[in-house]
C-alpha cells in the first residue's frame, strides 16, 4: 500500500479568512501531527489549495475568495509545508481537475489517498470523489477535517463512507 497525505485548502481565507470558522481552526494540530508522522514515514504531502481568478465559476457561488496571488490563498504558517511537500493551486472545488495532480499521484505509484481540511462536504467530499473515479483508495480522519455546520459535516462524511467507499477514522488511526 502506497500512500499520498493531501491537505485540503488549509489556507488563510478558509481558515482564519473570510470564510473562516472555529471549527477549521480546531483541527489544526491533529493535521500538524499526522503531516508529521507521514514525512517521518516517508508519505508524500501535497497541499491543494484555492487560487482563483475573476473569472472562475466559484465566483458566483461564493464571491471573490482565495484569489490568486493574495495572503488570502496561502497555507496557513501552522501547516506550512517544507521542501520536499508539492503545493498545487485549484480553481475548481476538486485539485484533480486542470491541475498537474493526477500526474504527480501516477508518478508516486500511490493507491491509497488520506485527505484532511476543509470544506468536508465541499472541496474534500469532491476530491473524494475524484480520487475514487479514478481508482484510489481514500481514508478521510474526521478529527482532520471540517466544514461550517456540523449537519453537513456529518452528513459528508457519511456519503463519502457509503458512497465511494471511504475509510472514516482519527488521525491517530490514518497511517
Amino acid at each position: 500500500m502506497v500512500k499520498v497525505l493531501i491537505i485540503v485548502d488549509m489556507i488563510n481565507d478558509f481558515v482564519t479568512g473570510k470564510l473562516g470558522s472555529p471549527r477549521a481552526r480546531e483541527i489544526i494540530p491533529n493535521i500538524a501531527s499526522l503531516i508529521k508522522k507521514a514525512r517521518k514515514q516517508g508519505i508524500p504531502v501535497i497541499y491543494l489549495r484555492d487560487s482563483h481568478t475573476q473569472t472562475d465559476k466559484e465566483m458566483d457561488i461564493w464571491g471573490e475568495h482565495a484569489m490568486k496571488g493574495t495572503e488570502g490563498s496561502e497555507i496557513i504558517p501552522e501547516l506550512k509545508p517544507e521542501k520536499k511537500d508539492i503545493v498545487i493551486e485549484k480553481r475548481w472545488y476538486s485539485g484533480f481537475v486542470d491541475t498537474e495532480l493526477p500526474a504527480i499521484l501516477e508518478k508516486t505509484g500511490a493507491d491509497t489517498l488520506i485527505f484532511t481540511g476543509v470544506s468536508t462536504d465541499i472541496c474534500v467530499q469532491n476530491n473524494v470523489g475524484h480520487a475514487y473515479f479514478s481508482g484510489y483508495k481514500t481514508i478521510v480522519p474526521r478529527d482532520c477535517t471540517a466544514t461550517l455546520d456540523e449537519e453537513a459535516f456529518e452528513q459528508s462524511l457519511k456519503y463519502m463512507k457509503n458512497i465511494y467507499g471511504t475509510e472514516i477514522t482519527t488521525h491517530d488511526k490514518a497511517l
